[in-house]
This record gives structure tokens, sequence and C-alpha cells, in this order.
């Protein structure tokens, strides 16, 4: 496999780009990005031109993912692989397998990576891949291309992922969404927790609010997460209370 598209170019779309460019042939489709000045240098081609490679990743905002996938359906050429890169895998997954042709392979995929914990290298980080509907051949093609990049593939089923995802993701973007209107003091008396505290928060609040919302929203396991949260922290506020 020498080419790919990649279909939706925020943040994560140009973090992938950086490390595939030099590999492989990129074409790019993003309408809402293209006619920036910061990309007019980038591949950006049409949606027909991005579906004719043999891989066709998909970046964009889970929201979206319900229109994009009836789009493509006639655009995609038998035996392209599919791929979508969403931090929630049922609800994607399910749209993919319902929408798309039978002769069109379908791979999950969650990379456990972002723009805020990749600097220069992806090697070490781990991506889980959910094997939809996919030969073994071409599912054993797709993991040599994430160990290629230094990533390690982690096969899980796509409820199970959820489930995870909604105490070790949604968790941690509940926390730093809820304490960025608090403010929280800069100075230089913190101990090294608060100092990750606050990392925490500005690292999280550099997402997009769409991410944050749509791994709430397409993941029902979340909120069962976030009573839970609420209600310990409920009891625990009354406990301290009753000691004053």
């Amino acid at each position: 496999m020498e080419a790919l598209g990649i279909i939706g170019f925020g943040r994560f779309g140009q973090l992938l780009y950086q490390f595939l460019y030099q590999k492989y042939h990129v074409a790019i489709y993003d309408p809402h990005q293209q006619y920036r000045p910061e990309f007019e240098n980038y591949p950006f081609s049409t949606l027909e031109e991005v579906c004719y490679n043999p891989l066709v990743i998909i970046a964009t905002p889970i929201s979206a993912l319900d229109g994009l996938v009836r789009n493509i359906a006639n655009l995609l050429k038998p035996e392209t692989i599919v791929m979508d890169v969403c931090s929630v895998k049922n609800y994607p997954i399910n749209l993919l397998l319902n929408f798309l042709p039978e002769d069109v392979e379908i791979l999950g995929s969650h990379p456990l990576f972002g723009p805020e914990s990749v600097r220069k290298s992806l090697k070490g980080h781990y991506v889980v891949l959910i094997p939809a509907r996919i030969s073994a051949g071409r599912y054993e093609q797709m993991k040599a291309f994430w160990r290629d990049l230094g990533v390690r593939p982690v096969e899980m089923e796509a409820l199970e992922h959820d489930r995870i995802m909604a105490w070790t993701l949604a968790l941690t973007h509940f926390l730093g969404r809820g304490l960025r209107e608090l403010e929280l003091p800069s100075t230089r008396v913190v101990t090294r927790d608060y100092k990750i505290l606050k990392n925490l928060v500005e690292m999280v609040n550099r997402d997009t609010i769409q991410l944050f919302q749509d791994m709430h929203r397409f993941n029902p396991h979340t909120r069962k997460m976030r009573k839970a949260v609420l209600k310990q922290f409920r009891e625990l506020d009354k406990t301290l209370d009753q000691l004053s």
C-alpha cells in the first residue's frame, strides 16, 4: 500500500498527516480547512479522489460521521479498507457496517494518543483495533501499518472499549472541563500534584468542545460514570461538612 486518504483535517487529522506523508502518498479531504492560508501547500483533494485510495482513514468528529458515511458509500472501491479513529467505537462501527457496501473492509481504531501527548515520535503509544469486517490478511497488514509508525496495536471488542473509555478517557475530560471555570490560581507555592492537576486542565481544554461533547453523547457508558463520580463527591462533601 503506497497511497491513502484522510477525511477530516482537524487536530488529529493533521497529526496523522505529520507522520504519514513521508511514507505514503496522502490525499486529504476537508472542505472546512482546505482554504485556510496555513494549509495552502497541503494535498487537498475531492471526496471522490480520497475515496479512490486503498485505505481511507476517517478523522472527522463523531457527530459528523452519519452524513459522511452515507456520502461515501457509493464512492469506495471494492476491498477498500475504511478505518475510523473515533474515541468511541460501538456507534461508528455500527454506522460503517450498516451503510458501507459489503465488499468494503472495515477496521475500527482508537489511537490512544493525540497532539498533546505526541512530540516527535509515535513510538511507545498504543492503538485499540476492532476488526469489524476485514480479512485476516488485510488485518495483519493494518497492524503492520501501525507498528511501522511505532504504535502498538491492542485488539478489543467495541463494547468493552466504550466501557473502559468511559473511565479512562471521558472521566479525565469531564474533570478537566469541570475545573476549567474555577480559574485555578497560578503561584510558585504549589505542590507537584497541583501542577499535574493544572496541566491536565490546560491539556484537556485544548481539545475542541465538540470532541468532549461527542465522547459523552455517543458513549452511553459515560452517563453512568458521571453519576457515580458526582454521587461520590456529594457524599465526600457531606462527610467533610459533618466534621465542622
